[in-house]
């Protein structure tokens, strides 16, 4: 039986996502963003949040495709807390706050289109894992990125 999701819809590039509203502490335009040279492309910067530093992340690297545009100034951003764990999630557009229905790791919005629903334990997850591999000297192309909808 499908379940009701409360669900930010959010648009990065041409494709929309869904991710639950309990993961989602804020919604913000992000300050000035630092990038980090060493760090691996899921990591698109850092940037100064009230006083606390976040990596910002790029949510293409992390699905396993490409990098989208660099994070900066002006930006959207999902801040996302899970298990302790703060980061900022860029994004292009938020679309709108709904509760909409759960079918097979997707949602279904109000016109039938099935939107991804997004896994913040398993985007860490893949993101701690990228920043091990550029510590070890690999770069992770040849990892396949792990399923992502919840």
């Amino acid at each position: 039986m499908p379940e009701l999701r409360n669900v930010i819809v959010f648009t990065i590039g041409a494709v929309r996502y869904a991710l639950e509203l309990r993961w989602v502490r804020e919604v913000v335009t992000l300050g000035f963003v630092t990038g980090v040279p060493t760090a691996p492309a899921a990591f698109s910067g850092v940037c100064n949040l009230h006083g606390s530093i976040l990596p910002v992340l790029d949510v293409g690297v992390l699905l396993g495709g490409a990098a989208g545009p660099a994070a900066r100034q002006g930006d959207g951003a999902l801040v996302l807390e899970l298990e302790g764990a703060v980061c900022a999630l860029r994004v292009d557009q938020v679309d709108h706050v709904a509760s909409l229905q759960e079918s097979g790791g997707n949602v279904v919005d109000s016109t039938g289109r099935s939107l991804m629903l997004l896994d913040p334990a398993k985007l860490l997850r893949r993101a701690s894992e990228l920043v091990t591999m550029a510590a070890a000297g690999q770069t992770g192309d040849a990892e396949p990125a792990p399923e992502t909808a919840s």
